[in-house]
Formats: C-alpha cells, sequence, structure tokens
C-alpha cells in the first residue's frame, strides 16, 4: 500500500551528522518526521526500514533513527506528504531546513518539534491526520 506517513522519535536534545546537510541540532521532545511510500513495499517496508537498525545510512532520516528511539508511526494510505507537511507546519515548529525534503524545494522541511511528551503528540496529531494507521515499532519500550 502506497501513501505518506508522519514518523515520531524521541529525541533527548542532541547534535548529530545527516549526511549532506552536515551538524544538525535537535531538541529534546517529540519530533515528528514527514516521509512517503511510494515504491515497492509500500507504507509497511518504509516504515519498517525506520524501526530498523544497522541499515545503510541512505537517507537524512536514517542518520537519526540509528541513534534516537522511534516509538511509532502514523500511516496514511493514499496519502500526500505536501499534505502532511501542511498539518505538520501548524502543528509544531519546523527544525532543521532542507531536513528529509533535498527532492521537494518547496518544502522548508520534513521535521517538526510537535510536543514534550509522546501521548500529548499523538492526541494532537491523531485527529488531525484523518485516516491514519498506528504503527508500533515492535522494538520500542514506550507506549503513550
Amino acid at each position: 500500500m502506497r501513501g505518506a506517513y508522519v514518523l515520531l522519535l524521541i529525541s533527548p536534545g542532541i547534535s548529530l551528522r545527516a549526511g549532506g546537510l552536515g551538524e544538525v541540532v535537535l531538541p529534546a521532545g517529540i519530533l515528528a518526521y514527514v516521509g512517503s511510500a511510494r515504491g515497492p513495499g509500500g507504507l509497511g517496508a518504509r516504515i519498517g526500514r525506520h524501526f530498523t537498525k544497522g541499515k545503510v545510512l541512505r537517507w537524512h532520516i536514517d542518520y537519526l533513527t540509528e541513534v534516537i528511539e522511534a516509538p511509532c508511526a502514523l500511516a496514511v494510505p493514499g496519502g500526500d506528504e505536501s499534505r502532511l507537511v501542511g498539518i505538520l507546519s501548524k502543528l509544531g515548529e519546523p527544525i532543521v531546513r532542507g531536513f528529509g525534503c533535498s527532492d521537494r524545494r518547496e518544502d522548508r522541511t520534513h521535521l517538526f518539534l510537535v510536543g514534550r511528551e509522546l501521548g500529548e503528540a499523538l492526541g494532537r496529531l491523531i485527529p488531525a491526520l484523518a485516516g491514519a494507521y498506528l504503527v508500533w515499532n515492535p522494538a520500542s519500550r514506550r507506549r503513550g
């Protein structure tokens, strides 16, 4: 199934190298990354990749998912990345200009700070993303 998604990450507040972006500073809190899944395997394969450690680092988000926890994602079958970026722009604070959107020059970033606690962030995102499915990372220790 193809579509778009929002990956949630728990940042302790760190600085790290993210591929061609170089050093990025991430605030403490819940980060939301917007992505799309249009290729083979669709949403399941793309979200599953984000939940996997030890992968080849190919995209900006890969650098984050290697070092900080990604407890869950909101999958939007048939969803549009631009629409999700618009929603997150209203619900969160954009961080790291150019992150995850080097192929979409019209977007400022695909990474947003959306709250301090996972439950708070989910409480705001789920109603805004009508039709989204919550996908828990099987390796995550957190639930809400």
